[in-house]
């Protein structure tokens, strides 16, 4: 299994509260293979750069499912982090033993996915 994301638009009439919208072509949404759920995203050292929404993917519950839900008035903070990762990819690299490059990827393809939601008005999911 893989991670990936999605834009959503809030519907309380949807399971869940939210209708997901359809990518554009050629969209990537991969951010990860599952590991990374744990050995990236969850790590120590994302947490210690001062991540917080990544890091809880890495925080299955019952009620979240492994999932990431960034409702639409917490777009701003949650790239932000991905800003924030980003600039520090070397040193995550380094102590996670993942390519920087693929680390930029995912966090660039987050990054996408928080423009898209933002034109929609919506959030954005990672499960």
């Amino acid at each position: 299994m893989s991670l990936d994301l999605s834009v959503w638009l809030p519907d309380d009439d949807a399971q869940g509260g939210r209708v997901v919208v359809a990518d554009p072509p050629g969209t990537s949404t991969a951010v990860g293979a599952e590991s990374f759920r744990h050995r990236l995203w969850g790590s120590t050292a994302a947490r210690r750069l001062g991540a917080t929404f990544l890091p809880q993917l890495a925080d299955i519950t019952v009620e979240n499912r492994g999932n990431l839900q960034v409702p639409p008035d917490r777009l701003d903070a949650f790239d932000q982090e991905c800003a924030l990762l980003a600039e520090n990819v070397e040193h995550l690299s380094a102590t996670t033993g993942h390519d920087a490059d693929r680390i930029l990827r995912y966090l660039t393809t987050m990054r996408h996915a928080v423009e898209r939601a933002r034109a929609v008005g919506g959030g954005v999911v990672i499960w």
